[in-house]
């Protein structure tokens, strides 16, 4: 798990993640794995990548390896300096999606055609998704129609830069299903993907959840518009185009401990109890602007004992 924050100024862009990482056992218990993984990354001098979600991929007949080698990868082999920041978004998504998704899909659609079969279900259908998910239909053994869905543990990423025209720009990325938010420095804001239930609490005044509760529930279903407009109300009033750089900085800082804080007192919500404690370890920040590109604020260092080793990226 991850929260990773970008908030994008009139100044210039921060770009923020968390280092902790962690994995299910054999015995299906959630383990914290490590507090020391990289998940920001240059791609060119004036842009960067923060990544969430799944931590590991294959490549044909290799052991498992991190999502951060095949970044490093993909900007060593792929021809992107030139290419505007929207641009590289769509590459890098597109690049990942091919290593993963096509293969954990079929591989998925094969484990729900054997669970269909244990019931006996009959007539499945799969149904076309450019998601994570695979929808499907099959009649059970009463005849009746049945719809469900399975997923595949995918990526989630926020993509920042600075363009020729100096204007500065984030993307949120779903792979394979692409951009799904953008932000720039025209307008300002704030971006954020991964375990963000802290997060929106303080900022929107609600966690995602709110939508499970029954009157919830009822509401959205009779007007749909107006009860996310009234829920909308409960967001805090920022005014993201007069922050400073530094105010950027405190505030991603800010969340990130406060979540890491919240998690290690709390074990989920009464509405969703078994919280994993996912985010945690040390900060990288990044700083993007039009002048100096891509730098580094704060970067982990290897370390042992009184010994620290800074390795560059190139």
């Amino acid at each position: 798990m991850t929260l990773v924050i970008s908030t994008i100024t009139s100044s210039g862009i921060v770009l923020t993640t968390d280092s902790r990482q962690t994995y299910k056992n054999n015995a299906g218990a959630i383990r914290i794995g490590s507090d020391s993984v990289m998940k920001l990354f240059k791609l060119t001098e004036f842009s960067g990548v923060a990544i969430s979600g799944k931590a590991f991929l294959n490549e044909e007949n290799q052991p498992a390896k991190d999502v951060g080698y095949f970044i490093n990868k993909f900007k060593k082999s792929e021809d992107i300096k030139n290419l505007s920041v929207k641009d590289i978004a769509l590459k890098l998504n597109k690049y990942l999606g091919d290593l993963f998704v096509n293969k954990e899909k079929e591989n998925l659609r094969k484990l729900i055609d054997t669970e269909v079969g244990k019931v006996g279900g009959t007539n499945l259908n799969f149904l076309t998704s450019d998601d994570h998910l695979v929808p499907y239909l099959y009649t059970d053994k009463d005849g009746k129609t049945v719809s469900n869905a399975g997923w595949i543990e995918t990526i989630n990423m926020i993509v920042v830069g600075t363009d020729k025209d100096s204007v500065g720009r984030a993307y949120s990325i779903f792979v394979p299903k692409g951009i799904t938010i953008e932000r720039d420095t025209k307008q300002c804001g704030a971006l954020w993907v991964g375990q963000t239930d802290v997060l929106a609490r303080i900022v929107k005044g609600y966690a995602p959840e709110i939508e499970n509760l029954n009157f919830v529930k009822e509401a959205l279903t009779k007007n749909n518009a107006a009860t996310l407009d009234q829920l909308n109300k409960m967001e805090y009033i920022i005014n993201w185009g007069t922050i400073t750089l530094q105010d950027a900085i405190d505030f991603c800082v800010l969340m990130t401990r406060t979540t890491e804080s919240i998690q290690r007192f709390s074990d989920g919500t009464m509405l969703a109890p078994g919280g994993i404690a996912g985010v945690g370890g040390e900060i990288d920040i990044a700083v993007i602007t039009p002048e100096k590109g891509f730098t580094w604020l704060k970067k982990k260092k290897l370390r042992a004992e009184e010994a620290e080793l800074a390795l560059e990226e190139e």
